[in-house]
């Protein structure tokens, strides 16, 4: 744990993954590390990073594995009577790594992100890029539960869309966000906002106000960004 938190807080580790025509000149295959590293984060840490940003992630460790929320019908044991039964209170906002696998049926979640399925041995972790990653980060119950929470802690967090949703780019890059990314996710806000308030009963799948409801839409694109999942 020393060692991890020594090169995760080195000042190496730390640098932007932005490649100029100096550092590329200088260090083209990143030999001295002239720049930081950029790879999708593992499957564990999409869901254990979308937690924390929506201030759901419990802190509680060890213990048995837990069950958290996933789309229905997906878990069916052809082997015997069990059953996904999602686990409630703290237990479904667990890290990752307490997450019930069972090699015959994978946590999919996972799995969409690359996570082995332990069929077999993995030395290493192949990233992969597909449409089904951005579908499931926008619709699986799990994601619409987190940008349920993440829109709650950025309507605390500012008395205008504005401000809500600044506060909210600045959690998910830790800077000051560029007004250009604010200005477009400001755009993305009225334009549901208007389609929640002229159609309520949409707007109550989501949350108990159309203004919410826009800033539950606006947390989900937030966790969909290569921001969000890309160190």
């Amino acid at each position: 744990k020393r060692f991890l938190r020594e090169v995760a807080l080195s000042s190496a580790y730390a640098q932007s993954a932005r490649v100029t025509p100096v550092l590329a000149e200088r260090d083209p295959g990143n030999r001295w590390y002239a720049r930081g590293p950029r790879s999708r984060l593992t499957a564990e840490m999409v869901r254990d990073q979308a937690l924390a940003l929506s201030g759901s992630l419990s802190s509680k460790a060890f213990g048995p594995p837990v069950y958290p929320p996933q789309p229905d019908g997906v878990w069916n044991s052809v082997y015997s009577g069990d059953r996904w039964n999602t686990s409630q209170d703290a237990d479904r906002f667990r890290r990752g790594i307490y997450t019930y696998q069972k090699r015959t049926s994978g946590y999919p979640l996972f799995l969409t992100f690359d996570a082995p399925t332990r069929d077999a041995c993995t030395a290493r972790r192949l990233p992969s890029n597909t449409p089904l990653q951005a579908l499931t980060v926008l619709n699986d119950p799990a994601f619409v539960e987190m940008a349920q929470s993440f829109a709650n802690r950025m309507e605390a967090a500012g008395e205008t869309p504005e401000d809500q949703i600044r506060y909210a780019c600045q959690r998910l890059t830790l800077e000051p966000p560029p007004e250009d990314m604010v200005a477009s996710l400001v755009k993305l806000y009225r334009g549901a906002l208007e389609d929640f308030a002229s159609d309520p009963s949409s707007a109550d799948k989501l949350a108990p106000t159309p203004q919410r409801a826009a800033l539950v839409l606006v947390a989900n694109t937030l966790l969909n960004t290569d921001r969000a999942l890309t160190r």
